[in-house]
């Protein structure tokens, strides 16, 4: 009995993996599997499975077109594509890009207004930059908590170290 192209392709990319051993790896019922590897038509669940546990490429699967794998499909594609496609690509990229870096460079300086006014907050009052931690971080003997003195240690150390880097930062520029 002659098989159809997609069971052949079936049968390709399965290599030499039992029955069992694909039932696991598509999580179908093993007798369900071996009836779809010998000719019956498979459940696109069943497609969907077994292109994903094995790597391969729906299109691939379904027509015969482009490479089996999924990971060489966009070498397959670089190849084939012409150098308007490559560029009007790169330069979609180069404006992701872009746009990272704005919204970067919007962090930076939200994160540079905080770090200087907790500076500018805590160095006249001449506190240990906690920014009042208050009643709440005594323990019940009226000494401070080991835990709080802990966290606004550790806190204060990481406001120290974004505020020299934002020291060493040039102003922006005055619009």
């Amino acid at each position: 009995m002659s098989q159809s192209p997609l069971h052949e392709r079936l049968e390709v990319a399965a290599g030499d993996r039992s029955y069992r051993a694909l039932a696991e790896l598509t999580e179908t019922n093993a007798e369900t599997c071996r009836r779809y590897m010998q000719g019956q038509s498979p459940s696109a669940e069943f497609l969907s499975a077994f292109c994903a546990a094995l790597g391969i490429s729906g299109d691939w699967l379904l027509t015969g077109r482009g490479p089996m794998r999924v990971a060489d499909a966009t070498s397959h594609a670089l190849k084939r594509a012409d150098p308007g496609e490559l560029l009007g690509a790169m330069a979609n990229t180069l404006e992701t890009l872009g746009s990272r870096v704005d919204r970067l460079e919007v962090f930076v300086q939200t994160l540079e207004t905080r770090v200087r006014a907790s500076k500018a907050a805590s160095a006249p009052s001449g506190s240990t930059g906690s920014g009042g931690s208050g009643a709440g971080s005594l323990g019940s003997d009226g000494e401070p908590d080991g835990r709080a003195v802990q966290s606004d240690v550790a806190a204060r150390g990481r406001i120290d170290r974004i505020a020299r880097v934002v020291a060493r930062r040039p102003p922006p520029p005055a619009d």
